[in-house]
């Protein structure tokens, strides 16, 4: 242990009579730590700010639409066709996936495009969404104040409106919004309820939101008529809740026999309608940023390997460099194995100062990151670990080379050596 612990602090030594040398030498393992730290540390505070959002949609919440969720790409015309002769859900099909067993709670939803809300002089673009009761409680919304809509408000058409944050604080930065009314279009309606706010999901404000009684929504901003994209995107929507004691893919099920038997599906043709889950948005994202994470994984080896390259380098001319003194050693009975562990010692040594130099700026750069953008920085432990390990790897793997080299020379040549 003894003789480890001076060889140690043989190659400190070394190292530190040579600092900007030996500083230059290691950047490309600084480089690549960093990368691989900065990387881990964005993608993992990307990944905790979707699944908290998403979390959002419920875990246990189905979405029964037309068309099926996607993060990237579009629709090519013939499925854009398909769509637009793919018929419409109905207020009757959530009745009947109300009275499944397995379902909790649901709410139909009727989205609808482009309005103008409007308060006195203030006004902001709006998308509203015709709703049901049970919406807030399958979605996650909570009331700030106010209340929530009633069956009489979906029985009797009222013009009732649930605002959420982002709504309130253009419309009414100063006053409770509560009974106040509000202009949507050319329609009056009358505030009830405030929402709290959501943050927002992939670029979308989850508080822009104008939540009306579906009936009204139907009545006031009815989608017949309209045709192509418009049509498909802004059909009526069922959103459910599968019970807790049910598995997802249970209730999924269920849902999916009783929409196929009132669609009358056939055994041997596929479903003229989609089931989405947040699971699946949060399947899609992963691969997203796993296949990110793998592209800068393999810049980041790179550059290691260009710095183990370095390391290698260093180490040959440092053994030329230091002939004499491997003789030396030799001569008062250091064993070949002594030099080459010294040699290693110094090189391993030389990429884990690298490689704690990388993990410090990786951890300033998801800090940067944190505070300039709303995701949150995170670097796992196990990343620090790995990071350190590769460089103290680099340096073991490139720097057996120049120990071999050093432990096999010849000790009598070497003290002749000049």
């Amino acid at each position: 242990m003894n003789g480890f612990l001076e060889l140690l602090k043989s190659a400190w030594l070394t190292f530190n009579s040579n600092k900007l040398r030996s500083l230059l030498t290691t950047l490309g393992v600084v480089v690549g730590v960093s990368t691989v730290i900065a990387m881990v540390s964005v993608i993992d505070g990307i990944n905790k700010y979707v699944y908290k959002v998403l979390g959002g949609l419920g875990t246990s919440t189905v979405y029964v639409q037309k068309y099926k969720w996607i993060l990237t790409g579009r629709l090519t015309p013939e499925e854009l066709r398909k769509l637009m002769n793919t018929p419409d859900l109905t207020i009757e099909d959530a009745k009947a996936i109300r009275s499944l067993d397995e379902v909790e709670l649901v709410s139909a939803v009727q989205p609808v495009r482009g309005v103008t809300a409007r308060y006195r002089e203030r006004t902001v673009d709006a998308d509203p969404s015709g709703v049901e009761p049970d919406y807030l409680a399958i979605t996650g919304y909570e009331l700030a104040s106010g209340r929530p809509f009633i069956e009489n408000d979906v029985l009797y058409k009222t013009n009732n409106v649930i605002i959420g944050d982002f709504i309130k604080q253009r419309l009414f930065p100063d006053e409770d919004p509560v009974g106040k009314e509000i202009w949507i279009d050319r329609y009056k309606f009358t505030v009830i309820g405030v929402l709290k706010p959501k943050g927002q999901l992939l670029g979308q404000n989850m508080d822009n939101v104008l939540l009306i009684p579906i009936t009204t929504a139907i009545k006031y901003f009815p989608v017949r008529g309209r045709f192509g994209p418009y049509r498909i995107f802004r059909s009526l929507q069922i959103v459910a809740k599968i019970r807790d004691d049910v598995p997802l893919e249970k209730g999924m099920s269920a849902i999916e026999s009783l929409m196929r038997a009132r669609r009358g599906i056939r055994f041997t043709e596929d479903n003229n309608f989609f089931l989405n889950t947040s699971e699946m948005l949060i399947s899609a994202y992963k691969q997203i940023t796993g296949g990110i994470f793998i592209a800068m994984v393999a810049i980041a080896s790179m550059a290691l390997i260009v710095g183990g390259i370095g390391i290698m380098n260093i180490m040959l001319v440092s053994v030329t460099e230091r002939t004499r003194e491997i003789g030396v050693r030799k001569a008062v009975g250091a064993t070949p194995k002594d030099i080459m562990l010294l040699f290693l010692i110094e090189a391993i040594l030389l990429t884990t100062i690298g490689g704690l130099i990388g993990v410090v700026l990786g951890f300033i750069f998801g800090k940067v990151v944190s505070l300039l953008t709303p995701l949150p920085a995170s670097i796992p432990i196990w990343s620090v670990i790995v990071g350190l390990g590769f460089s103290s790897a680099v340096g073991l793997f490139f720097g057996i080379y120049p120990a071999r080299k050093a432990s096999k020379l010849n000790p009598v040549e070497a003290l002749r050596y000049e």
